[in-house]
């Protein structure tokens, strides 16, 4: 046992994000409403996973005088899909996290602060008991793969708990979770008595629960108060605020004791603005007060428990209701639309429990042929998830086949247990969370359900499909405009449904265009053109080809042939068939040749229309974020013509609008449109620009400033951050110059009034490794004076102190 304090502080966020990936494609597609952002992912992390990186400390003049990483401080976990996601879309913020575990684990006696969690996010009470032993299987292997070490602790989404999910937990080498305090029920006294706990058990101590097995698990409880003021209160305006809170919140006894706050991790930036650096702030000033900050395993380690606790089954911390909110309609809501009711849930948990409970039997008899044990197979299959190389794949499946599978028996074999993943992927939480079942995350495991359906048609020739969307249809929006899930199913989900024709027409409908997709992969497909052929002009293109394509998930693959047209501007249509020979390719292409010369556009749809009948596709068929390419592709020229027609209107008509200012009128609607338009598309597109023109910048400022035209301050700060950010990294490289620290200067001058602060904290990191790497070198050596002066001045307008 380590010497240690009285008063111990851990901190626990649970970072999460509900998979947002088209389940066909496996990826993030465009959310309009994160813009600037691609989508909420990305958005969430500048605002909140990379920022606790480098969280900022302030001194009273609200400058920066230190930047410190909150995980090095935190108990934290993170979603596993979260993370598979900023693996591949932000590797150094992933990096990062994965690191701070390992390196601070020294200061907590060798003990690391990120837990694991059960997998999928679903509510492990509501779950059957092959699911919840899944769910910690693939929690725990995840974590591992990760990590490198074997979780110590787990934590359950919205710490919904039973004893047999403890039980299962515990038998995974999990030694501890965290829970609310009112799910615990009775409490053991010294003398062996029990007494209820009432919702008011002493949270400053850990505690044991004995499970069904004989096994047992250590209980952690936060603190209400704090953890409420945190997440919905006003904990995090500041600091100090925070700290003093804690402080006044530890009982005045001899012994130790650990005050544990626990809230969702987005907390921390992107549900409170600058939470990260409140908090930040509080561990700086909690620690010189003499508060050891602990992770949880570390503290259990050293103080294991002398008391025993039981828990409520079937509770959460996030339903008055133990875990209605997941499959009823009880009152629980978000509160933002008043008046609405949640009766839609309980249909939609019958809706996903009819897939799980037909296609588990299907499952099991064709999995049988194939895979000794099949929900064994299904428990290691999470090696596969994290890493689909053909190595690994093939490993998995020479272990779990029951004999030498054929390349067709492993695309089933790999079918089969993709359909189990998406089974449990149905039973993410958030579907059922929010306000409505129109709203985004109750799609997203309609989605889910929608390759379900899909993969059982594929595996069995029948699906419970009809069962399905009845039970949807008695689930109503409150929004009438959205209608039944079954409606929304039809509008949101099944235009989505792909495989390998659908990538096949993607390929055939892009090599219409100048620079159609050379990558080897579409998302999850890869693709093999054997031969692609162009003809015709802009008024009647035309393109042939011989292509394979292949999922890199269950290695399925199909060759085709395609022949398509893009007649005027957006009249698209490709056909596509499976390959036959090289005779009828040698056909296909000769017969569609005849009509580039002379062009004749109705003569070839009608050729394509009766050759493809039935696979006849057109732009409404294209993957999302494609089809935003293709059409702006498209439309590139239209929109050319109506930005000149702005540019006619503000150019011709500035001197009268001068003039009507100068008489202190009105400037007209139609003026001050064009007028809008122009100035701000000239200013994004000038902090675009490789090289930033300060100069023509502040004089297109006071234009804007003129018309009394706001810039955009999101988009200004976007785009001027990524200009600071090639800018200081070049100063790096070269910091004698003068013309790139004159631009940084200026660029911070001219928007000190627009520029939001959050969006510069990757600027402020590079400044902080020139302070270090480069100023403190320089500072004291002579002939340095106007390079120190600006680079102090720099540091002001980040506002970061150094001096």
């Amino acid at each position: 046992m380590v010497d240690s304090p009285a008063r111990f502080l851990c901190v626990h966020g649970h970072f999460y994000q509900p998979p947002r990936e088209n389940p066909w494609l496996e990826a993030v597609e465009t959310e309009k409403s994160a813009s600037p952002y691609h989508d909420w992912n990305e958005r969430i992390t500048d605002e909140c996973y990379a920022v606790n990186l480098a969280a900022r400390i302030l001194d009273g003049s609200n400058q920066i005088v230190s930047i410190v990483n909150n995980y090095a401080r935190f108990s934290f976990n993170f979603g596993p899909t979260l993370l598979t996601w900023l693996e591949v879309n932000h590797p150094e913020v992933y990096t990062a996290i994965i690191d701070s575990d390992r390196e601070n684990a020294p200061e907590y006696s060798g003990h690391g602060s990120a837990l694991a969690q059960a997998y999928n996010h679903l509510i492990m009470p509501l779950a059957n008991r092959r699911d919840k032993e899944t769910q910690v299987a693939w929690g725990v292997s995840d974590f591992r793969r990760r990590f490198g070490r074997p979780p110590e602790g787990m934590w359950l989404p919205e710490t919904a708990v039973d004893l047999e999910t403890l039980d299962i937990m515990a038998g995974r080498g999990i030694k501890f979770t965290l829970l609310a305090p009112h799910q615990a029920a009775r409490v053991k006294s010294p003398d062996g008595s029990w007494h209820p706990a009432g919702g008011a058990i002493d949270t400053s101590q850990p505690y044991a629960c004995r499970l069904p097995s004989g096994r047992s698990i250590s209980i952690f409880f936060y603190h209400p108060g704090l953890s409420k003021g945190v997440a919905f209160g006003s904990l995090l305006q500041n600091g100090d605020q925070l700290a003093d809170s804690v402080l006044a919140a530890y009982a005045r006894t001899a012994g130790p004791s650990i005050i544990t706050i626990a809230t969702d991790g987005e907390t921390y930036g992107h549900h409170r603005r600058f939470g990260e650096m409140a908090l930040a702030y509080a561990f700086d000033k909690l620690d010189r007060r003499g508060v050891r900050i602990t992770n949880m395993a570390e503290y259990l380690a050293n103080h294991p428990p002398a008391a025993e606790v039981e828990i409520v089954e079937n509770s959460s911390w996030s339903c008055d209701h133990d875990v209605e909110r997941w499959r009823s309609g009880c009152c629980c809501s978000t509160g933002s639309h008043p008046g609405w009711n949640q009766r839609w849930r309980a249909p939609l948990r019958q809706a996903m429990d009819l897939l799980r409970d037909n296609l588990n039997p299907l499952f099991e008899q064709a999995a049988k042929e194939l895979l000794t044990d099949p929900w064994a197979a299904r428990n290691d299959y999470e090696e596969v998830i994290g890493d689909r190389s053909p190595d690994v794949v093939e490993a998995f499946l020479k272990r779990h086949g029951s004999r030498q599978l054929t390349f067709g028996e492993k695309v089933r074999a790999l079918k089969l247990l993709e359909l189990q993943r998406h089974l449990m992927a149905i039973y993410t939480s958030c579907g059922w969370f929010f306000d409505d079942i129109g709203g985004l995350e109750s799609v997203l495991v309609m989605k889910q359900a929608g390759r379900a359906l899909q993969l059982a048609d594929q595996l069995f020739g029948q699906s419970p499909e009809r069962e399905f969307l009845n039970i949807l249809e008695t689930a109503q929006s409150n929004d009438r405009a959205k209608g039944s899930g079954w409606d929304i199913f039809e509008r949101e989900v099944r235009p989505l449904i792909a495989g390998l024709k659908q990538a096949a027409a993607n390929i055939a409908i892009q090599s219409l265009f100048p620079e159609p997709a050379s990558e080897p992969d579409l998302y999850t497909y890869s693709i093999n053109i054997s031969d692609l052929n162009r003809y015709g002009d802009d008024g009647l293109r035309l393109s042939s080809g011989d292509i394979e394509i292949s999922s890199t998930v269950t290695l399925e693959k199909q060759r085709f042939v395609f022949a398509a047209m893009l007649r005027g501007s957006h009249e698209v249509i490709a056909g596509l068939e499976a390959y036959k020979s090289p005779e009828d390719y040698a056909g296909l292409k000769s017969k569609l040749g005849s009509f580039a010369g002379p062009a004749d556009g109705a003569g070839c749809r009608e050729f394509l229309e009766a050759r493809f009948a039935g696979s006849v596709f057109d732009l409404r068929h294209l993957f999302g974020d494609e089809r935003t390419v293709v059409v702006e592709g498209i439309i590139g020229g239209t929109l050319k013509e109506a930005e000149a027609a702005y540019r006619t209107i503000y150019s011709g008509h500035r001197e009268t609008m001068r003039f009507l200012r100068s008489l202190g009128q009105a400037i007209p609607s139609q003026f001050k449109t064009a007028a809008e338009f122009v100035l701000s598309t000239d200013l994004k597109d000038m902090l675009k620009a490789d090289t930033l023109d300060l100069e023509n910048v502040e004089t297109l400022l006071n234009e804007m400033k003129l018309w009394e035209i706001p810039p955009e301050k999101e988009a200004v700060s976007y785009y001027l951050s990524g200009q600071l950010e090639n800018i200081l990294l070049s100063l790096i490289d070269a910091p004698d110059d003068h013309a790139a620290m004159s631009t940084a200067i200026g660029s911070l001058q001219l928007f000190k009034d627009t520029i939001l602060f959050p969006n510069l904290w990757r600027v402020q990191n590079l400044y902080f490794a020139m302070f270090q790497n480069i100023y403190i070198g320089r500072k004291d050596k002579p002939g340095r004076e106007d390079w120190l002066a600006s680079f102090v001045l720099l540091g002001r307008l980040l506002q970061i102190r150094i001096d």
